[in-house]
């Protein structure tokens, strides 16, 4: 090793493989890399305009490789040198591509974070380079996501450049599970698409493995499931069922049998002649919707509490009926803010104080039978106006939404 004082700049190139692949070379090319070479550049020494810290090359014949340090010599181009100081290896350019360039790469990535898909290449390539447990000591990863990143990288295939390690790891956990289904929605997603993909995924498979434990904790119990067709008039309404808990907490008496309405929600039924079935059936029905009015209230108020910096003071507040009146800070705002441990600076306490009072009141009284026209249509508006804020309207406020929807429709037509 020694030290050349006047590398001819135009004379030296990232090291490269058999291949003609950079290794732990960022893409210059992106406009991310380009402006923090030129910081790095600011940050040279103003007199020789070179970094303290000299890259390190491998020589063949008149030609220079980058060992280590390709964004100081990219700084330095970008400062119109035509000589620099640096290392020069005594090694091959074969010898240094495997001793120093894979470990000099992990040195900068932990300096200065690369982008999404560089990393993922980088990682992919260390991964031919050795085991589990040496990329996780390169890396910083651990061992275990290794394992399933390894797993997830025969799958790349075209999309290589562009997924990130989350996406490899996601395939390989899916790899692991035997779920030949979400590898396959996973590997024909976009860079774009498939966080999407693997939302709806394992939302399907949590509704699948909810249905189950349900179905299971029924047949448990003894009560056997109707068929979604069966005229359950004779038998009186006992309680709703949405989870394996629910069922086996409880004593059921004889003869009860469960109507499920949805895959994860039914209603127990047990023998009682004597009963009012449409009346039960209004009760269930009630219940039900009341069960949905509060995981509607609990999604929308979690999701506004994370994203009140993106809504304009006046955006809910324009939703209200003329004349409303909004009392900031009462209450159920400071109730809000302290149910979903929301920071509310001014501007965002009118979006709460708003929300709260378009949440107010169920969109019916009483009973589902006398609904309220004005509270349905506060939670319509009130519904799709989050949508357009990028907001996801879980499936019992969709149910509440379609009800709502309907009688206004039904009042329009009366009119």
């Amino acid at each position: 090793m020694h030290i050349n004082e006047k590398v001819p700049i135009e004379d030296v190139f990232p090291l490269k493989d058999e291949h003609g692949n950079d290794f732990a070379r960022r893409d210059y090319t992106l406009k991310a890399n380009r402006d923090y070479v030129a910081r790095l550049a600011e940050s040279f020494d103003k007199s020789t305009l070179q970094p303290d810290e000299m890259p390190v090359l491998v020589q063949d014949g008149g030609i220079y490789y980058i060992a280590a340090g390709n964004s100081r010599v990219e700084a330095m181009r970008h400062l119109g040198l035509k000589f620099f100081r640096a290392v020069v290896l005594d090694e091959t350019v074969e010898e240094a591509i495997e001793k120093k360039l894979l470990e000099t790469a992990v040195r900068t990535n932990v300096k200065k974070t690369y982008e999404d898909g560089e990393l993922a290449e980088f990682t992919r390539q260390l991964l031919l380079f050795g085991d589990d447990q040496y990329v996780s000591e390169v890396t910083g990863i651990e061992k275990a996501r290794v394992g399933r990143i390894r797993k997830g990288a025969p799958h790349a295939g075209e999309a290589v450049d562009q997924m990130p390690l989350e996406w490899y790891e996601a395939v390989g956990e899916a790899e692991e599970a035997g779920d030949a289904e979400l590898v396959g929605a996973l590997t024909a997603a976009s860079a774009s698409t498939w966080r999407g993909a693997l939302s709806q995924m394992r939302a399907k498979r949590e509704t699948e493995e909810r249905k189950a434990a349900l179905l299971e904790a029924l047949a448990w119990a003894g009560i056997p499931v109707a068929d979604s067709n069966a005229d359950m008039s004779g038998l009186r309404y006992v309680s709703s069922v949405s989870t394996e808990d629910e069922v086996k907490r409880r004593e059921w008496p004889e003869g009860s049998v469960a109507y499920m309405q949805w895959d994860t929600y039914g209603y127990v039924y047990a023998p009682e002649p004597e009963a009012d079935p449409a009346v039960e059936r209004a009760k269930a029905e009630l219940d039900a919707a009341r069960a949905q009015l509060r995981e509607t209230r609990e999604s929308r108020g979690e999701w506004l509490a994370g994203n009140l910096a993106g809504i304009e003071p006046g955006y809910l507040v324009g939703l209200l009926p003329k004349g409303s009146e909004l009392a900031v800070y009462a209450d159920d705002v400071i109730d809000f803010a302290e149910a979903y441990g929301a920071d509310i600076p001014t501007g965002p306490e009118v979006t709460v104080a708003a929300y709260c009072a378009l949440t107010e009141c169920a969109p019916w009284v009483g009973d589902l039978h006398n609904l309220d026209p004005e509270a349905c249509q506060m939670f319509v508006k009130l519904t799709d106006a989050l949508e357009l804020k990028g907001y996801e309207p879980p499936e019992a406020e969709q149910r509440l939404y379609r009800m709502c929807a309907d009688a206004l429709g039904k009042e329009d037509g009366d009119e």
